[in-house]
């Protein structure tokens, strides 16, 4: 074989392994593969379970991948101070449409619990953004509940969703009795291109229409 022909063939077997050499899944897909592919009914009621009668099943998600892939989108679950003692679990992968994916997580830390979505693009293989669908935190002063629906409320063929919540609070009274209050909110978003996003609409309708399993 002369010298050329024999450049040629190196040549050709160089490219060939470059081709077929893989590039390693990025950390979020890597994340991404422990939540269980699901197909969501017309409306999904997303709710803090009672563990009791309904455990929490999914894959463990180690705390340092988590928390190291998706810091910046959890910073806002402020609540979360050492997320060490954290115990995260996937719980389920949807579709939203033929670009993202929904992936449900629940997280627990002490007596707190939270459940977000977190919107995955299949393009890019990243996680874009989280959202609060689900949560139970507080104090001996007030606590917090937070429900969600995902369904489509427009009708434009997108899941949308309605975020619930009630407050708690307790307060002394001039005659130092122990007064309690509750405060309902809810609020609107609609898939807009490539996220969900508040829609200007009446709280007590939404709150009417869309109730959430009350702990007190």
């Amino acid at each position: 074989m002369s010298r050329s022909a024999s450049i040629v063939v190196l040549f050709f077997i160089s490219l060939s392994m470059t081709c077929t050499r893989h590039t390693p899944p990025s950390a979020d897909a890597v994340l991404a593969n422990y939540f269980q592919p699901t197909t969501l009914s017309d409306t999904t009621h997303l709710e803090l379970p009672d563990e009791n009668l309904t455990p929490i099943a999914g894959d463990t998600i180690p705390t340092t991948l988590f928390f190291r892939t998706l810091g910046p989108l959890m910073q806002q679950v402020d609540y979360i101070v050492d997320s060490t003692s954290s115990v995260v679990v996937a719980l389920q992968r949807f579709p939203l449409n033929e670009r993202y994916d929904g992936c449900l997580v629940h997280l627990t830390q002490n007596w707190f619990k939270h459940q977000s979505v977190l919107l995955f693009d299949k393009q890019t293989q990243r996680f874009t953004e989280r959202f609060t669908v689900g949560e139970w935190y507080g104090g001996e002063g007030g606590q917090i509940l937070i429900g969600s629906w995902l369904f489509d409320y427009n009708g434009d063929g997108n899941n949308d969703l309605v975020c619930r919540t009630i407050e708690h609070s307790t307060t002394l009274s001039t005659n130092d009795e122990v007064e309690e209050k509750w405060a309902e909110s809810a609020e609107l978003l609609l898939w807009q291109k490539s996220t969900w996003k508040k829609n200007t609409v009446d709280s007590a309708t939404l709150v009417k229409n869309y109730p959430i399993r009350s702990v007190w």
